[in-house]
């Protein structure tokens, strides 16, 4: 694919200045195979690709994401990150805020399951916090 002519789309081929010997003639190889792409002219904006507004939802005609994988596999585990002990001395002036939201009884179950959660996260005396 040469980079000469009227119709050509691409660069002009360019070498960085001060290499050492042989690497400007590479690069200018290099550059002949593969073009670079076309810059915007000075004054002229370039339009940004399309992408997906924020809450609408992708086409459910697209493409998989994920072509090699069976549609039964399950998603893959993520690991929890440890908490802290600086953290989990923290927990204990939250929880009572906490409680607070979820002692009505319009909570969410999974916020009382969550907030329950986090009380197995409390330090005790028995646990060695620095």
């Amino acid at each position: 694919m040469p980079r000469r002519g009227k119709g050509s789309k691409s660069q002009a081929i360019r070498t960085a200045k001060d290499q050492a010997y042989g690497e400007a003639a590479l690069q200018a190889e290099a550059q002949s195979v593969v073009p670079l792409p076309q810059t915007a002219a000075p004054g002229t904006a370039i339009q940004p690709t399309a992408q997906p507004l924020a809450g609408t939802l992708p086409s459910p005609f697209r493409p998989s994401e994920r072509p090699g994988e069976p549609i039964g596999t399950p998603a893959p585990i993520q690991t929890v990150p440890q908490l802290t002990p600086e953290r989990a001395s923290l927990l204990p002036l939250m929880l009572p805020l906490l409680y607070s939201l979820t002692n009505n009884p319009y909570a969410d179950p999974d916020m009382k399951e969550a907030v329950r959660r986090l009380e197995n996260f409390v330090p005790t005396r028995f646990d060695d916090i620095p």
